[in-house]
C-alpha cells in the first residue's frame, strides 16, 4: 500500500469509521482480508486476560489439563455464538449499536448502547489495574490505582484513528510478539515441570466447579459486539471460522497454559500476579525487566483497543448524530468513563470474576435476539425487518417490546444463575448458565413475536420505524 493511500485510509478512519447513521454501513469495497483479521482477533481473543485466567485456574486447584479443557470448551461455546454474530455485522456493514436502532427501537438501542459502554469499561478497568500491578511487580512502583487511571486515559490514543488504528497496531506489533513469547514460555515449562506436577491439581477445586470455570472462560473471551469488527469482513457465514478457531486456540489454550505455568513455577499466591509475572520475566525473557514491561504494555494496550472501540461505537450511536459532533469527542468522553471505572475497580470484590460473568450474558443475549430477528423470524413467521438505510433517532421505532423483554428476562436468569444479584447469598446449580441465558433470550423472543405477529399493530409493538413500518428489507443485505 502506498504512503498516499495509507494516509487516505487513516484520514477516513479518523473522520467517521462508519459509526454513525450519517456515515452509513461499511461498503463491500472496503472489506479487509482474512490475514488482517487473524492478527486482529489473535490480539482481541488473547493477552494477559487469559494468562490471568490460567493463573486463577491454578489457584482454584485445576490441573493443567483441566485448565486447558475449561478454556477450550469456553472457546468452543464462544465460536458457536460468534459465527452468527459476526455474520450479522458482515451482511449489514453496521456496528452493533447502530443495528439496535432498527431492531430494538429507541429505548432498546439506548439500553444496549449503555451495556456496550459499561461492559467494555469494566474490562478496561480490569486490564489497566492489572498492568499497573505488573509494573509494581517488576519495579515496585506502588501507586497502582493512580498509575492505572493514567493508563486508562492514555489508552484511548489508538482509537483516535478508528478501526485502522487498532488493526494496524494488532497486525504489525502485538500478535507476533505475544505468540512467540508465550509459546516459548509454555515449551520451556513443559520441559521444566515434572509430569506428575503437570497432571495434578494444586488443591481443592470445590469452590470453582468445572462448568463454572468454563463459564468464566466464555466471559473472558466474550466481546458481544462482534458486528463492530466483522462488518469489515466478507459477508459469508463460515468466512470468520478459521480466524476465530486460531485466535481462541492462542488465547484459551496457549495463554491459559502459560498462566497456569506462571502460577506453578513462581509459587505465587492468589493475589500475587505481579510477583508471578516478575518471576516469569526472569524465567522466559532472560531477566530483562524493561522487556517484560514493554510486552505487558503492548498486550494490555492492544486488547483495550478493542474495549475502547466497543465503548466508542456505543457512544457514537447515542451522540454521533449531533450537529458538529466529532468522533474524537466521543473518544475523550469514553476515556473519562474508563478512568472512573478504573479508579473504582479495586473496591470491587472478585472484580475479574464479576466482569467476566456479566460479560458472558449482558451483550450476547441482546446479540442473540438480533440474530433471531434477522435470520430466523423471516423463516418462522415471515417478518423481515429492514435495517437499511440506518434510521435516525427520530425515524427509529419507540421500542421492540418483545426483544427488550427477552433480553431483560435472560439477563435476570443469567445474573441469578451466576450469583450476581444484589443480596444473593447462594448460587443455584444450573449447568452452563451463559449458554442457557443466550438460548432463553432467543426462545422467548421467537415465541413472543410468533404471538404478536397475529395482531394488526404488530409492526408498532415490534419497534419498526416510521419509514419501514409494513415494509420488507430486500435491498439492505450485503450478500454479494
Amino acid at each position: 500500500m502506498s504512503t498516499a493511500s495509507s494516509r487516505a485510509e487513516l484520514a477516513k478512519g479518523v473522520l467517521h469509521d462508519y459509526s454513525t447513521s450519517r456515515a452509513g454501513a461499511v461498503p463491500l469495497a472496503e472489506r479487509r482480508s482474512r490475514y488482517h483479521f487473524v492478527a486482529l482477533w489473535t490480539t482481541l481473543a488473547a493477552g494477559f486476560t487469559f494468562l490471568f485466567l490460567g493463573f486463577q485456574y491454578h489457584d482454584a486447584g485445576y490441573s493443567l489439563a483441566r485448565s486447558v479443557g475449561a478454556g477450550a470448551l469456553g472457546g468452543l461455546a464462544y465460536v458457536m455464538y460468534a459465527l452468527p454474530a459476526a455474520y450479522l455485522g458482515s451482511t449489514t456493514g453496521q456496528t452493533h449499536a447502530l443495528l439496535t436502532r432498527s431492531i430494538f427501537g429507541k429505548l432498546g438501542s439506548a439500553l444496549v448502547s449503555l451495556l456496550l459502554i459499561g461492559v467494555a469499561a469494566g474490562w478496561t478497568a480490569f486490564a489497566f489495574n492489572l498492568l499497573a500491578t505488573l509494573y509494581d511487580g517488576l519495579f515496585s512502583w506502588g501507586n497502582v490505582v493512580l498509575i492505572s487511571v493514567v493508563l486508562a486515559v492514555l489508552g484511548i490514543v489508538n482509537n483516535l484513528f478508528g478501526f485502522t488504528g487498532i488493526a494496524a497496531f494488532a497486525r504489525y506489533v502485538v500478535a507476533p510478539v505475544m505468540i512467540v513469547w508465550v509459546l516459548y514460555l509454555v515449551i520451556k515449562g513443559l520441559v521444566s515441570i515434572p509430569s506428575d506436577v503437570l497432571g495434578a491439581g494444586s488443591g481443592d477445586i470445590s469452590g470453582v466447579p468445572f462448568l463454572t470455570g468454563v463459564g468464566i472462560a466464555i466471559g473472558s473471551v466474550m466481546w458481544g459486539n462482534e458486528p463492530d469488527t466483522w462488518r469489515y469482513g466478507k459477508p459469508r457465514f463460515a468466512w470468520p471460522l478459521p480466524t476465530m478457531v486460531f485466535a481462541v486456540a492462542v488465547g484459551l489454550v496457549l495463554f491459559v497454559a502459560g498462566g497456569w505455568m506462571m502460577a506453578e513455577l513462581s509459587g505465587a499466591g492468589p493475589f500475587e500476579f505481579g510477583a508471578a509475572y516478575r518471576y516469569t520475566v526472569e524465567y522466559s525473557l532472560f531477566g530483562a525487566l524493561w522487556l517484560g514491561a514493554l510486552v505487558a504494555t503492548a498486550l494490555v494496550v492492544a486488547i483495550n483497543d478493542g474495549n475502547y472501540y466497543e465503548m466508542i461505537n456505543g457512544g457514537q450511536n447515542i451522540a454521533g448524530h449531533a450537529p458538529g459532533w466529532r468522533r474524537w469527542y466521543t473518544c475523550l468522553v469514553m476515556a473519562a468513563v474508563a478512568a472512573v471505572f478504573t479508579w473504582w475497580f479495586p473496591s470491587i470484590e472478585d472484580g475479574f470474576f464479576k466482569v467476566a460473568q456479566w460479560s458472558s450474558i449482558a451483550l450476547p443475549c441482546a446479540t442473540v435476539v438480533m440474530c433471531v430477528d434477522r435470520f430466523l423470524l423471516p423463516r418462522l413467521v415471515g417478518i423481515i425487518r429492514p435495517v437499511s438505510p440506518i434510521p435516525s433517532w427520530r425515524d427509529a421505532g419507540v421500542a421492540n417490546w418483545p426483544g427488550i423483554v427477552a433480553v431483560l428476562v435472560a439477563l435476570l436468569f443469567g445474573a441469578w444463575g451466576l450469583g450476581l444479584l444484589p443480596g444473593q447469598e447462594s448460587v443455584p446449580s444450573l449447568g452452563l448458565v451463559p449458554v442457557e441465558a443466550w438460548l432463553l433470550a432467543g426462545v422467548i423472543y421467537a415465541v413472543l413475536v410468533a404471538v404478536i405477529a397475529r395482531i394488526p399493530s404488530a409492526t408498532s409493538v415490534l419497534g419498526f420505524g416510521r419509514r419501514h413500518s409494513g415494509t420488507a428489507d430486500r435491498e439492505g443485505e450485503l450478500t454479494r
